[in-house]
């Protein structure tokens, strides 16, 4: 949405996502840094993007955040791992370290 629909196919941004979902996993303790490397090696080897192709701005992506399917009752719901294949929705993540991990996939 943020990049123009079109720029990305459904699926690449998806695969952008999982990886930031990944490493929002290692930052909060959830997963070890070599299962996060693990998942953006998986989608690299499958073609996928594994960041964005031109920087996009952090607060853009934040506003198109609030807007998500998986926003309830006006709190950001984060899709995050436990483990390689034991996904969860959470909304404990701190403004500071979705930045982070959207500079992480190349926003700014």
């Amino acid at each position: 949405q943020v990049a123009g629909y079109g720029v990305y196919l459904h699926g690449e941004a998806v695969s952008i996502g999982i990886v930031a979902a990944a490493e929002l996993s290692h930052r909060k303790g959830w997963v070890s840094k070599e299962d996060c490397d693990r998942v953006g090696k998986l989608l690299a080897r499958y073609d996928l993007p594994v960041r964005l192709q031109a920087q996009l701005s952090a607060e853009d992506l934040l506003a198109a955040m609030k807007r998500d399917k998986k926003v309830r009752s006006g709190i950001v719901r984060f899709v995050a791992m436990r483990s390689l294949g034991d996904s969860f929705t959470t909304s404990d993540v701190e403004e500071v370290l979705v930045r982070d991990c959207l500079a992480s996939i190349g926003a700014a």
